[in-house]
């Protein structure tokens, strides 16, 4: 299987997952902005989970910054960032 299918493969998971989890959380949930925001959040995560290398998989991937070439994740995992930089809720 090429790179490019398991990586997308992994995504349409990570899609279902996230999907199923927040439809069956959703009656928690008394304002629709919320819902979502933790939806976007749960989906953001288990995304840079899957670059920082905890996927199904367990591949790898680098974040690249073309215009000063920089690798973004050469030194930390990422996912362990979206706490401090995303919104979510308490729920």
């Amino acid at each position: 299987m090429d790179g490019e299918r398991i990586f997308f493969d992994e995504l349409k998971m990570i899609q279902d997952v996230v999907v199923n989890t927040m439809l069956s959380n959703e009656k928690k949930y008394d304002a629709v902005e919320d819902l979502l925001k933790d939806t976007t959040y749960e989906t953001l995560y288990k995304f840079m989970e899957l670059i920082d290398g905890y996927g199904i998989n367990r591949r790898k991937y680098e974040i690249k910054d073309l215009e000063n070439d920089e690798i973004i994740n050469s030194k930390i995992n990422i996912h362990n960032k979206c706490e401090e930089h995303l919104l979510h809720t308490d729920i």
